[in-house]
């Protein structure tokens, strides 16, 4: 899998800017604040359709228009494809269309696991040291790719969720109405199920190649593990069961308590919560493995590797973690790299296919020599 061109009009700092990626390994440079990681944003939306940063559309809209569009040509497979992402805002109006090969797709799900990629961000530290959600989000994207399957129930149980916790607001006071409930938590505890299955599953099947990850950076490659967490001791018996069981509790406090959407992703040593108690080095070190980890499963799973992009982490990783690293990078097929300058990287076995772009001021990109 390799992308092979990308093309921006109106996204954040860019009113209009085409980008070639002959080589495998693109370096782009330039000061801080200067639109580096924009240009990995603009990919991560073709990637995964929405802002890897959690911005909302709105936000990466340039100052100068109401509309954005992103779109790139890549290779899967020795077949070529060109997908677009646009998103126009008119007033309190927001309109979004995706398309693929000049066919417009309904929505996210179906442009998810096309072109796939893995980001690597200082951002990502927040997978260990934040809270649950940002765990969730893990999950949610891996199991995605590796599965479109995963992401219409994820969309499918957000939308009841909603719809359960506004009756929930309604219901209260009036408890005749609980009646009401009955079709959304059938929803819910369909869908619900189906996404701890998957989560289950996945756990199971990535926590060798995790801890295989972790052993390359540390010597503790048998002591931490992964373990989901539920929200209530009675959700692994059936959703529909816990959520009949705290009816009542839930009335009361106007939102549902039980369910994928309260779980959590735990690393542990010897029961104990890494996420909690850990140090700072291993919460670095635990964040790489598991990139890394992302990265060889979907690998394996795809039977192809994905897009790296890589957002200014490099001069933070001690040698340890550079080395693991540094063997990442011999087998990916494509990384895209953002750093203030090249002083001090270390790669000189990778100069024979590298490519360097300099940002050289706000929406302003060009090629060098490297």
């Amino acid at each position: 899998m390799k992308l092979e061109s990308l093309e921006l009009k109106g996204f954040r700092t860019y009113v209009s800017l085409a980008l070639e990626f002959p080589a495998r390994l693109t370096f782009i440079i330039g000061p801080n604040a200067n639109g580096k990681t924009n240009i990995l944003e603009a990919i991560g939306m073709l990637s995964f359709g929405k802002s890897f940063r959690g911005a909302p559309d709105i936000d990466l809209v340039n100052h100068a228009g109401s509309a954005y569009h992103v779109s790139g040509r890549f290779e899967k497979r020795g077949r070529h494809f060109e997908l677009a992402l646009g998103c126009d805002i008119s007033g309190s109006k927001l309109r979004r269309r995706i398309v693929l090969n000049g066919k417009q797709l309904a929505g996210r799900a179906q442009m998810i696991g096309h072109l796939v990629s893995v980001i690597m961000s200082p951002a990502d530290i927040l997978i260990v040291d934040g809270g649950p959600a940002y765990r969730r989000r893990f999950l949610d994207q891996v199991l995605s790719y590796q599965n479109p399957d995963y992401l219409r129930d994820l969309l499918s149980y957000n939308r009841a969720l909603r719809q359960r916790n506004a009756l929930l607001k309604k219901i209260k006071g009036q408890r005749e109405r609980i009646k009401e409930l009955g079709p959304w938590q059938v929803e819910l505890a369909r869908f619900g199920d189906s996404l701890t299955r998957a989560r289950q599953r996945f756990v199971s099947e990535f926590q060798d190649t995790f801890r295989e990850s972790l052993g390359s950076i540390s010597n503790t490659r048998d002591e931490i593990g992964l373990r989901l967490e539920y929200s209530a001791e009675r959700e692994p018996e059936g959703l529909q069961q816990a959520l009949d069981y705290y009816v009542s509790r839930d009335i009361a406090l106007g939102h549902t308590t039980v369910g994928p959407h309260r779980q959590n992703l735990l690393f542990e040593r010897d029961r104990m919560d890494i996420t909690r108690f850990g140090s700072q080095g291993q919460k670095r070190s635990l964040v790489l493995a598991l990139r890394i980890a992302q990265f060889s499963f979907l690998r394996e799973r795809l039977d192809l590797p994905p897009v790296l992009l890589i957002d200014d982490v490099i001069r933070e990783l001690d040698a340890a973690r550079r080395a693991a690293f540094v063997t990442l990078l011999r087998s990916c097929g494509q990384a895209i790299f953002t750093t203030p300058d090249l002083d001090g990287l270390m790669i000189d076995d990778f100069q024979q296919d590298s490519a360097v772009l300099r940002v050289t001021s706000p929406g302003r990109v060009e090629s060098l020599s490297k």
